[in-house]
């Protein structure tokens, strides 16, 4: 690969990263609604995280997305969490899909891997939600009755959102969008994403 189509490729994926951590914080803020269910806001942030990570395919670059995707929002509505665990709530879902991202070899297009990774990636948010109510000095069954409904409703959230994110992907497919068609044609051998 020559240097400018190279410098084009790292031009390109910073842009989309940007992009997706912008798309990250309009996702929350579009869920912001008082429902009073945890996790739902998953559904919309964490197919923007699995399409991000299966556009660009490099490595870090859903953490690169949850990072600076968390920083807007823990600047932009901040909450009581502060910022450290504000922002480690988006960073650690992005290390997990980047993580699991070579394992299924970004096909998010597919449901299956969709839906794992949607899971795994909402659910490790729970994580840091036990680390703050440790640091706030909730112990023992308190902290673990407190977090199992909310461990489920993120696994579910992160599921529906896995199934957002493959059916993203499948669209721009079969729009032929070329960063996303040649991931398809990549894995299959010249394929469909079907």
């Amino acid at each position: 690969m020559n240097q400018p189509t190279t410098s084009r490729t790292r031009l390109r994926d910073i842009a989309t990263i940007a992009l997706m951590a912008v798309f990250v914080l309009i996702a929350k803020t579009v869920l912001r609604v008082p429902i009073k269910v945890s996790g739902h806001g998953g559904v919309l942030w964490i197919a923007v995280l699995i399409v991000g990570r299966a556009v660009v395919r490099r490595p870090g670059a859903a953490t690169l997305m949850g990072l600076v995707g968390g920083v807007l929002i823990a600047l932009l509505q901040p909450s009581d969490a502060g910022m450290l665990f504000s922002v480690a709530k988006y960073v650690l879902p992005g290390i997990v899909l980047d993580v699991l991202g070579p394992l299924f070899s970004d096909r998010f297009d597919r449901f299956g891997p969709a839906i794992l990774a949607g899971a795994t990636a909402h659910a490790s948010k729970v994580a840091v939600d036990m680390v703050q109510g440790y640091a706030a000095g909730l112990r023992g069954s308190v902290l673990v009755a407190g977090l199992t409904v909310q461990l489920t409703l993120h696994i579910l959230f992160g599921a529906l959102g896995g199934v957002l994110a493959a059916l993203i992907l499948r669209t721009l497919i079969r729009a032929n969008v070329p960063q996303v068609a040649e991931l398809a044609r990549a894995a299959t051998g010249g394929g469909d994403a079907q």
